[in-house]
């Protein structure tokens, strides 16, 4: 309704023509229960999420003989306060900061990925939300950088959110000895339909540069 009663000038010409055309219908809203709108409902409901879980006592065993905590506790050149806290009276102790009235575990490289899956996956936040939800609950020295890097490369991030993905860098192979020492594949299309065929998988021996196509109609698996 409020793009209805805004000004016209700030909406594109697009946005003028989709505007003209919604406003020849009437809009009629109605509640209808969900065990009579099967279809609607059962799509709104995530019938399986799997999030990482996080555990605490295999972390707790992995920073004892983690290295890196051992030169952070020993060096101390971090402006963080880590103290071995018990989560309870018959457990091992976890490393923690307390330098910000905040209990945060320090994440040991083995952990780090397990962790970072576990908060983002529940809502996919950007990278700042996501820096702002882990700098309240964990820590570790490369973790800014990694959080950025990790968020970047979310396959669910990119795929709905209009956002510059991160492209992989070109890769640089060896030149090839022999024949077949290094085979290049790749798939092309959809394309123009011909005897049942959309896709082409094409094949170039590196050593030769000898080109193959091969017609096939469909690229699943």
């Amino acid at each position: 309704m409020f793009a209805f009663t805004k000004k016209s000038d700030s909406s594109s010409p697009r946005q003028l023509r989709y505007l003209n055309f919604i406003s020849q219908f009437s809009t009629d809203i109605r509640h209808i229960t969900g065990s009579k709108n099967v279809v609607a409902d059962t799509l709104s409901r995530i019938s399986d999420v799997h999030l990482p879980k996080v555990d605490f006592s295999a972390m707790m065993n992995a920073q004892a003989s983690y290295e890196e905590l051992q030169a952070l506790l020993s060096k101390n050149e971090l402006s963080l306060l880590l103290k071995p806290l018990s989560t309870n009276p018959t457990s091992s102790k976890l490393y923690c900061d307390i330098s910000n009235d905040i209990v945060r575990p320090y994440v040991p490289a083995s952990f780090r990925k397990t962790v970072f899956q576990s908060l983002h996956n529940l809502s996919h936040p950007g990278i700042r939300a996501t820096k702002r939800l882990f700098g309240q609950r964990f820590v570790w020295p490369s973790m800014q950088k990694d959080i950025s890097n990790w968020t970047r490369s979310c396959l669910d991030c990119q795929r709905s959110k209009v956002i510059r993905h991160t492209s992989s860098p070109l890769r640089s192979f060896h030149l090839p000895s022999a024949r077949f020492d290094r085979v290049h594949l790749d798939l092309v299309g959809p394309l123009p339909p011909s005897d049942n065929c959309e896709y082409l998988l094409t094949c170039i021996d590196r050593f030769t540069r000898w080109p193959e196509a091969v017609p096939i109609s469909d690229i699943s698996a």
